[in-house]
């Protein structure tokens, strides 16, 4: 039996749902320093102030407006992942699960190192440059990238 037969769509919910869950979860961390953030900034106006408080101020303020920025990258994030179809795939492209190398990838998002299943995925944006070589794949076939030729083991 080979490995795209073996995983599941079960599987692959899962995974969708880990993906999602650790989203949510930098999502609301960001939240949390924009609000410490946001609060640090605020000076009391009836209270008179230093310059060096005026100034602190400032720089917390112009602090809490790229966190802000950097939150709101989050949440565009999190929407990706929801608006990807995690239907059944047969060939690479958004919303595939893909292995190749021994690492495993879900395609259509960015996303840092996470866990399913005791399994270690990574997103693959559909602008990155790997993207381009796998776009349209099987199981079975090989690209090359980086100067070394890889197979694909697993698509989902």
């Amino acid at each position: 039996m080979n490995e795209s037969a073996s995983f599941d769509q079960a599987a692959k919910q899962r995974v969708r749902q880990a993906l999602e869950a650790r989203a949510a979860d930098h999502l609301r961390s960001f939240e949390n320093t924009v609000r410490q953030e946001r609060s640090a900034a605020e000076l009391d106006q009836e209270a008179t102030h230093s310059v060096d408080d005026l100034s602190q101020s400032d720089e917390q303020g112009e602090l809490s407006g790229l966190l802000g920025a950097a939150e709101d990258h989050q949440q565009a994030g999190l929407a990706r992942i929801d608006d990807l179809d995690f239907g059944p795939k047969d060939t690479v492209g958004p919303g595939a699960i893909v292995g190749f190398g021994g690492d495993r990838y879900v395609v259509g998002v960015v996303a840092s190192a996470f866990e399913c299943d005791g399994v270690t995925y990574e997103g693959i944006s559909t602008d990155s440059p790997i993207y381009a070589s796998v776009e349209g794949l099987r199981v079975g076939d090989t690209f090359n990238f980086g100067g070394r030729e890889h197979r694909i083991d697993l698509v989902s």
